[in-house]
């Protein structure tokens, strides 16, 4: 009798321990703050970015740690796979993919600025899809074009002085032709203009027709 006793002692002592286990571990739960070794932006251009991934990053671990201490779910390794437990760990992955995806974008950013990029030229990229030379060039194109509507007649006059010619000038400089860089349509610039025509399958008559500089710009 006295046998059975402390043996229904035990048990009770037993539960009791376990009970107290239960509510130690539904309030201690394992690691569940997220991390990232990523290297984000912290001055983005869109500070309410910024904002927006460190509250997700506090709402994403809210969550794991209410869904392990009101349902003891751990939903990034689940051991149930009942209703309860699917739809705690699908809307864990939304939670997590929202946290991606807003530290990829500041992840990126932060390379650009390794690279040199301001947050201007950041913002211009994302709306045009064009990086910073990208966008340089097309600035000169326009530029080259207003100069050529407004000089072409101008510039094709050996002697004549203009900001188209400069410009074509650069261009052909860049293209490795030794000529001054004056704006001066003179000799020497109607010569290597003639050389870039033939070797473009122009006619080389070294002036700055459309089709000569529609080949220089490109």
């Amino acid at each position: 009798m006295k046998q059975l006793i402390i043996f229904l002692l035990v048990i009770i002592l037993g539960f009791i321990a376990y009970d107290f286990y239960k509510d130690w571990d539904r309030f201690h739960a394992p690691e569940y703050h997220y991390t990232t070794e990523a290297a984000i932006d912290a001055s983005y251009h869109d500070q309410a970015v910024v904002r927006d991934y460190h509250e997700a990053i506090a709402d994403l671990n809210t969550y794991v740690k209410l869904q392990w201490t009101a349902n003891d779910i751990d939903v990034r390794l689940p051991e149930d796979d009942d209703l309860e437990t699917q739809q705690a760990v699908k809307e864990y992955a939304n939670k997590l993919a929202h946290v991606t995806y807003l530290q990829q974008k500041l992840e990126q950013s932060a390379l650009y600025k390794k690279q040199g990029w301001s947050n201007e030229q950041i913002m211009a990229f994302e709306n045009n899809q064009s990086s910073p030379e990208a966008l340089k060039t097309q600035s000169q194109k326009a530029l080259m074009n207003q100069l050529f509507k407004n000089e072409v007649g101008n510039s094709q006059r050996i002697g004549s002085k203009s900001a188209l010619t400069f410009e074509i000038q650069k261009i052909l400089i860049d293209k490795g032709y030794e000529i001054p860089l004056d704006g001066v349509f003179a000799q020497i610039t109607s010569t290597a203009l003639a050389d870039f025509e033939a070797k473009n399958n122009l006619y080389p008559d070294g002036k700055i027709d459309a089709l000569t500089f529609d080949a220089l710009i490109k």
